[in-house]
This record gives C-alpha cells, sequence and structure tokens, in this order.
C-alpha cells in the first residue's frame, strides 16, 4: 500500500509542478494531495517533499498557519462546488441533492470562516523567505 501511496504522491507532485508552469492547470489542489499521499507513504518521501522549493512556495504557508491567497482559495475551492452544483441539478433522489447542497456550503463556509486570507505579496514575500 505504501507503494501506490508514494506512486500517487509522486503522480500529483509531478501535476502541481506543471500546474505553477501552466497558468491553466491549479497547483495547490495537486500538491495538497502528494502531500496527503507522501505523508502516508514513508518519512523520507514526506521530508523529501517538505524541503522542496514548490512546497515551500505553495502549502507552507496552509500547513503552518492555515492561510491562503484568494486565488489559492478559489482555485482549490471551485472544482469541488462545481461539479456538486452539477450533480445537485443532475441527480433525480432528494435526499443526495440534500446532501449535495449541504456538502457546498459546508466547503464555502469552511474556506471562508476557517482558513485566512493573505494578500499575494504577504503569501510571496513568506515563501521567498523560506527559500532562501
Amino acid at each position: 500500500m505504501r507503494i501506490l501511496y508514494a506512486a500517487l504522491g509522486l503522480f500529483f507532485f509531478g501535476l502541481g509542478a506543471l500546474g505553477a508552469v501552466l497558468p491553466v492547470l491549479p497547483t495547490t489542489p495537486f500538491l495538497l494531495l502528494a502531500s496527503f499521499f507522501f505523508l502516508r507513504s514513508s518519512k523520507r518521501l514526506n521530508d523529501w517533499f517538505m524541503e522542496t522549493k514548490l512546497y515551500k512556495r505553495y502549502l507552507a504557508n496552509f500547513v503552518e498557519n492555515r492561510e491562503m491567497t484568494l486565488r489559492t482559495k478559489l482555485l482549490c475551492c471551485s472544482p469541488g462546488v462545481v461539479i456538486m452544483s452539477i450533480l445537485a441539478i443532475v441527480l433525480p433522489f432528494t435526499w443526495a441533492k440534500i446532501l449535495l447542497v449541504a456538502l457546498v456550503i459546508f466547503e464555502i463556509w469552511y474556506f471562508t470562516a476557517r482558513i485566512k486570507t493573505i494578500p499575494i505579496d504577504v503569501a510571496r514575500a513568506q515563501g521567498e523567505a523560506r527559500l532562501n
């Protein structure tokens, strides 16, 4: 199972690295997934990941201080909101629609109330300070 977690971590790390270069692909959600899988695969891989420039620049603020830029919040939150909203429209079951609407409301509440929003220049300065 640890090998599968390591492989998934490397896969999502690669997607996150591509997202750092390509403006269409989001970076932070893929790096969060990579962190999740590296943490479960091995301490050595997780330690390596935490020392990468991508981790320090994009995830360290969230992990250490529970703060994100508004752009990062929107990139993390919007895919789930969009997908669950479409499912709530398409599904024929009322109980499923209610559950999905509740999940969308919870996700929006969590990202607005539980994660602090910081200006992009502050996040950039903190990320650059970690790189030195």
